[in-house]
């Protein structure tokens, strides 16, 4: 039958029998003496109908190999092209897993199997064979895991291809070029083609670039074919510039993306030539898209050239263009399947349709484009990293000869992009010419200079064999100078970790508070002023040495009190308690935690006693509005039963503190039953905030499980208050200036009502996660945050919706800028009043940076006096954000959170009318989602007024570009 390969092959045979199929330097193989070859092939096989037989041939071998495959075919058994580079112990593996009953070896190999001329019969043989029977099993590439076995019918291998086509493949041409690997999918194309394309087959046994391009010039070749790591090779070679190659009217690349700036490179080389990527796998195969190389859309893959293309989100559903999502092909025939594994067939092939591991998206006239393999994107903390776009770019500086990203473990991220490089000459500075080109996140942390890259038969980058390479142990590159040693450290102690020479500081794992840390800690190391901004603007090591301020500002008088100093927020929270007749209580910093393991309520209490002796701000009482830090102050601790642990939570919170006498801390044990209980821990706000409770829980499973004895000394939250307080005649001057004249509240908001009360009430939020992509790429764009871009974004949505010229908006840090302050429990949160003016109502792209110096210049003079400016600011517009550190748990115990209502106290007295604006309260995800709350007082504003809020948020964040 002609849909066979058998059958196809003896069609042509008996047409054109002394037309040349592939020529293997001076050596050519006719139609006629393929067909007789493989049938005798056929004659000499003792096999029967369904066998499996291993093909090991080298590439000097392919006219013996295409003889061998259609005379296994033809003997009615199953062709397991194999590698002729695989290990001898892996042949056996396969040959056993597959159930091979034999193997067929070239001539040319010292190997096992039995050679070909051993097979070959004196007279032909041969069966029946049908469109359903299987024809090949195929290994994949095995570049992210074991090989699988991909099997195909010959209804499979023969879609598209008939024995008397009109018009045969490739017509334009005599020749057809290739250098393909036998055992690859790329190979097994170019069989075909030889079996049934108008050309013969010119096969150049090893890939060359400067014998590609003789052969090219010396043949008259028409069609060349290539995969990405050939053309990448070309490109470097510069052969392209040696030879004639007019003749080429056709470029083929498959088996990979080809990078942008390759593609441009060939189009110039083959002037002639259309530069065509094909885009398909071992799995998908007949089905693929084709793209033209297009200057207009140079990362384009293609529109499917036969069958269908969809791009689906991970439950399976259709996404529209411009979205991100998984990469499916629809065969225009008979699929192949996972030979013997139907998990894995079943998870790859569907009704039709192969997922082809790919990431990508459709532009709105159906073209693909892919953003990674599946399993190479990188994601480091809120972000997807596209290693091929890093790739993409990486080959356009013209000293790079070939690269390759990865992303390697981060203690913090999850994971950071790293590149390894093959250079034509040595480059300076690597990470300068990718800042210049790629977002912050999107710059390699590590840089490796390789003399080749590691890939596999069908030139593909074989990335754990990369990884490999950044694992093994190397000399790290010493410091340039003094001053970029003493920076190193202060890098290591504001990350926490030791960072690679040429890191940046955020691909490292840097945010905008670890900035403010190394900032603080610089300007005490080099005894100058180094603003927060200066990381942001020279986010490299040799660049920070390079302009390190050289001079200090003069030393303020300390701004520190007799007796316990106070924090700012300290100060502002007596004020506030004091400020209406009836008393105010300030609400507990509290978490609930789920204990389901063995629990020993005795042993628990001692830990928080042993916690509690720890720290000077759990032992803090303020008899008249005084700080006062007892010797002993024993945690309120107690243990009930309960069916209703949420509810007997509220009513321990809820239940007043003493401030004058203490204590200040408490912990409720609920018993639900055994091995079942809940644990409530609850601290008053004016010793705490929510960075020490990490700490507390850290601190009470060490203290819990005997090793208490092993915890550093503590520090001091006075200490931290006292240094913080030498800061503030310093700031006070910088804040004046910036608020004089800021508006006090925002009266335009759309008030239902203007109450002396306050009963808080919170509405879920979310951003879509496109807006949220969208937002993270235009922000690390523009060397900016997320939470700048947020900033910006409810400033002027507040703005509009208050009725504003301009906005203040109350914004709360860590107020940890020293590495040594991690561990010190209190109430050290600073409070910063961000005034942003929006009457010119500008686009985002000019808010953002106007955002970002604001955001900038607070930080650095972070440390002030709060409470008196929060005189002159007392409604302004709140925005809390932060990173999801993870589900809150009792250390070494099976334990998981409790939500608690977020209206725990949230009701008091005002001074007067209540002209609060809602707040926004966000949290961002490690899979991306940013989600959180619009919070406000109920008694003044309506439902619908808090969804419009909401929707012009939303609008704002539609107009991030």
């Amino acid at each position: 039958m002609a849909d066979t390969i058998p059958g196809l092959l003896r069609d042509r045979a008996a047409r054109e029998p002394d037309r040349v199929a592939i020529r293997v330097g001076a050596n050519a193989l006719t139609f006629g003496a393929w067909h007789d070859r493989a049938a005798r092939i056929a004659g000499g096989l003792d096999v029967r109908r369904g066998d499996r037989v291993g093909l090991l041939f080298d590439e000097h071998d392919w006219l013996d190999f295409a003889a061998a495959y259609v005379g296994v075919q033809a003997a009615g058994a199953v062709a397991m092209p194999i590698s002729a580079r695989t290990p001898d112990p892996e042949v056996t593996r396969l040959l056993a897993d597959f159930g091979a009953v034999g193997l067929i070896r070239g001539s040319g190999l010292d190997a096992q199997g039995r050679p070909v001329e051993e097979v070959i019969a004196d007279r032909p043989g041969g069966v029946d064979v049908g469109p359903g029977d299987l024809a090949q099993i195929l290994f994949t590439s095995g570049t992210t895991g074991r090989p699988k076995g991909v099997s195909a019918t010959h209804a499979n291998l023969t879609h598209g291809y008939h024995p008397r086509m009109r018009r045969r493949p490739l017509a334009h041409s005599k020749l057809f070029l290739h250098a393909f690997p036998l055992g690859t999918n790329a190979a097994q194309t170019m069989l075909f083609n030889a079996l049934t394309a108008e050309p013969a087959a010119l096969v150049l046994p090893r890939f060359d670039a400067e014998e590609f391009c003789r052969l090219v010039e010396s043949e008259g070749a028409g069609t060349a074919f290539l995969v990405p790591a050939m053309a990448i090779d070309l490109v470097a070679s510069g052969a392209l510039d040696r030879h004639d190659l007019s003749s080429v009217v056709m470029l083929g690349s498959t088996a990979a993306a080809l990078p942008p700036e390759i593609a441009k490179a060939l189009a110039t080389a083959f002037p002639k030539a259309d530069i065509v990527n094909y885009y398909s796998s071992t799995e998908a195969a007949p089905a693929q898209t084709v793209m033209i190389f297009d200057p207009d859309r140079p990362a384009a893959v293609g529109q499917p050239a036969d069958g269908d293309l969809k791009i689906t989100d991970a439950d399976g559903h259709p996404l529209p263009a411009g979205e991100t999502g998984e990469v499916w092909l629809h065969s225009p025939t008979t699929a192949r399947t996972y030979f013997g594994d139907a998990n894995a067939t079943s998870a790859v092939f569907r009704d039709g349709w192969i997922r082809m591991g790919d990431l990508g998206r459709l532009d709105d006239e159906g073209y693909l484009y892919l953003v990674d393999r599946e399993s190479d994107v990188i994601k480091s903390g809120a972000f997807k990293i596209s290693t091929l776009r890093i790739e993409a770019e990486l080959y356009t500086h013209p000293d790079i000869r070939e690269a390759a990203v990865l992303g390697l473990p981060h203690p913090v991220l999850g994971s950071v992009p790293a590149a390894a490089v093959v250079l034509r000459k040595p480059v300076d500075d690597l990470r300068a010419f990718a800042a210049g080109r790629l977002a912050r996140h999107e710059i390699p942390a590590r840089w490796l200079v390789v003399d080749a890259l590691p890939r596999n038969d069908a030139g593909k980058v074989l990335k754990r064999q990369l990884r490999d390479l950044f694992d093994a142990p190397s000399e790290p590159a010493a410091p340039a100078s003094d001053v970029e040693a003493r920076l190193a450290g202060l890098w290591a102690r504001a990350l926490g970790r030791d960072v690679p020479a040429g890191a940046d500081f955020f691909a490292a794992g840097g945010d905008s508070f670890a900035a403010a840390r190394f900032a603080a800690l610089a300007t005490e190391e080099f005894g100058v002023e180094v603003p927060v901004s200066f990381v942001f603007d020279f986010p490299g090591l040799a660049a920070q040495a390079t302009h390190l301020p050289d001079r200090r500002s003069a030393p303020a008088e300390a701004d520190v009190p007799d007796g316990v100093p106070l924090s700012s927020l300290q100060e502002y929270f007596l004020r506030w308690l004091g400020e209406t007749a009836e008393p105010r209580a300030v609400s507990a910093v509290a978490v609930a935690i789920r204990i389901t393991d063995l629990l020993d309520v005795r042993a628990l209490r001692r830990a928080l006693d042993d916690v509690v002796a720890r720290h000077d701000a759990l032992r803090t009482v303020f008899p008249g509005g005084r700080a006062v830090v007892l010797d002993r102050c024993e945690p309120d601790f107690d243990e009930v039963f309960a069916d209703d642990p949420v509810r007997q939570a509220c009513t321990e919170l809820e239940r007043p503190f003493d401030l004058e006498r203490g204590p200040l801390v408490r912990a409720l044990v609920i018993e639900e039953g055994p091995e079942e209980f809940v644990l409530v821990l609850g601290v008053h706000h004016l010793v705490f905030d929510g960075h020490s409770m990490g700490v507390l829980l850290r601190e009470l499973g060490e203290c819990y499980a005997g090793q208490g004895h092993r915890l550093p000394p503590a520090g001091r939250a006075a200490d931290v208050s006292a240094w913080a307080r030498t800061r503030w005649p310093a700031a006070r001057e910088f804040w004046q200036r910036t608020l004089d004249g800021a508006p006090a509240a925002l009266p335009g908001a759309p008030r239902a009502a203007a109450v002396p009360a306050f009963e808080g009430h919170s509405v879920p939020f979310e951003i879509p996660v496109e807006l949220s992509e969208r937002l993270r790429k235009a922000v690390a764009e523009r060397r900016a945050t997320v939470y700048m871009g947020l900033l910006a974004v409810w400033a002027k949505a507040m703005a509009e919706w208050a009725g504003s010229d301009e906005v203040v908006v109350m914004s709360p840090l860590p107020g940890r800028t020293k590495p040594e302050f991690d561990a010190v429990v209190g109430c050290l949160v600073q409070s910063l009043l961000l005034r942003i003016d929006v009457s010119d109502d500008p686009p985002f792209d000019r808010l953002l940076p106007r955002v970002r110096r604001v955001v900038l210049d607070a930080t650095e003079h972070q440390y002030h006096p709060y409470e008196e400016f929060s005189r002159r600011i007392p409604q302004p517009a709140w925005l809390r954000f932060e990173r999801w550190g993870g589900p809150v748990h009792f250390p070494g115990l099976d334990s998981g959170p409790v939500e608690l209502p977020r209206e725990l106290m949230f009701a008091w007295p005002m001074p007067g009318p209540d002209l609060s604006v809602p707040e926004l309260a966000l949290t961002e995800h490690p899979d991306g989602r940013i989600t959180g709350w619009l919070v406000h007082n109920r008694l003044t504003y309506a439902p619908p007024e808090i969804d419009r809020l909401a929707e012009l948020v939303l609008a704002q964040l539609k107009e991030v570009r």
